[in-house]
């Protein structure tokens, strides 16, 4: 295991100088020839130019600041949904009448994307974090929902009944048999959540708060440095990528070892 993941890391550092190689070609060709030279250093700079402004800003704390700002308001949102969208899965995948009352709104409201929400958010919360947050959660809430929906439908019925035959009680019910199944759905379901967070956060920073990383981003594009686009568009996969690693893929490591030890209990 320890081989392959050394390989994994070799062939991912391979790809990322692929890539890097192709963006330097192309920015030094003037994108394959479609434009002048002169021109690809601004519509694509280099990824030396790229690096210089990665220090710059970090060295001033000018990109740290707004990087704080937007992961408050991404964690700010997306507890919200947790909140939210947890709570109405168990109850739509638990209670049929429930699920036939809610499920014709649900059916309505999950396939708007969040940035559909911005006019709204701006007229009912203004410009500032309220709105972003608001935005934030109504991206976000969908997958939380309909993951923890099908882990509670997936629970096993024989396990179920199993439970009821020697006596057990329904808060053990809950603990030994429903909690265990909808974990894991409910750590994916935060998973999308969170990815469908960033990407509406961005949209969000982009037109109704003078700060963050949307902010930043859309200061690039204002301000002809499309370099510092660039460096705003690259850090925001820097960040979802450490999120899975640091967050994630221990947390789902975790609820498997627990998943076994309470079956095997």
């Amino acid at each position: 295991m320890r081989k392959e993941k050394k390989q994994a890391v070799l062939e991912g550092i391979i790809s990322v100088l692929i890539f890097a190689g192709v963006w330097k070609l192309a920015s030094a060709t003037g994108i394959f020839g479609r434009v002048s030279v002169r021109s690809s250093s601004l519509l694509l700079p280099p990824p030396e130019k790229v690096i210089v402004s990665v220090v710059e800003m970090f060295a001033s704390g000018y990109l740290e600041k707004h990087i704080l700002v937007s992961l408050l308001r991404v964690v700010k949102g997306f507890l919200l949904a947790v909140f939210i969208g947890v709570p109405m899965g168990i109850l739509m995948g638990s209670n049929r009448h429930a699920k036939n009352y809610l499920n014709i709104l649900f059916r309505l409201f999950s396939p708007i994307p969040g940035v559909a929400w911005i006019p709204l958010a701006i007229l009912w919360f203004g410009l500032g974090d309220s709105a972003a947050i608001f935005i934030i959660t109504m991206g976000s809430i969908s997958p939380i929902i309909v993951n923890t929906m099908q882990g509670v439908d997936d629970v096993d019925p024989n396990l179920r009944q199993a439970l009821l035959t020697m006596g057990a009680s329904r808060w053990q019910i809950i603990t030994k048999c429903v909690v265990p199944s909808i974990v894991p759905y409910m750590i994916s379901g935060f998973r999308l959540g969170l990815g469908f967070a960033w990407r509406v956060l961005i949209a969000a920073e982009m037109v109704g708060v003078p700060d963050g990383l949307g902010y930043v981003l859309n200061t690039g594009r204002s301000t002809g440095r499309t370099e510092v686009t660039v460096v705003t568009i690259l850090l925001l996969g820097v960040i979802m990528i450490l999120m899975e690693e640091v967050l994630f893929m221990p947390l789902e490591k975790k609820v498997c070892h627990w998943r076994k030890r309470e079956q095997n209990g």
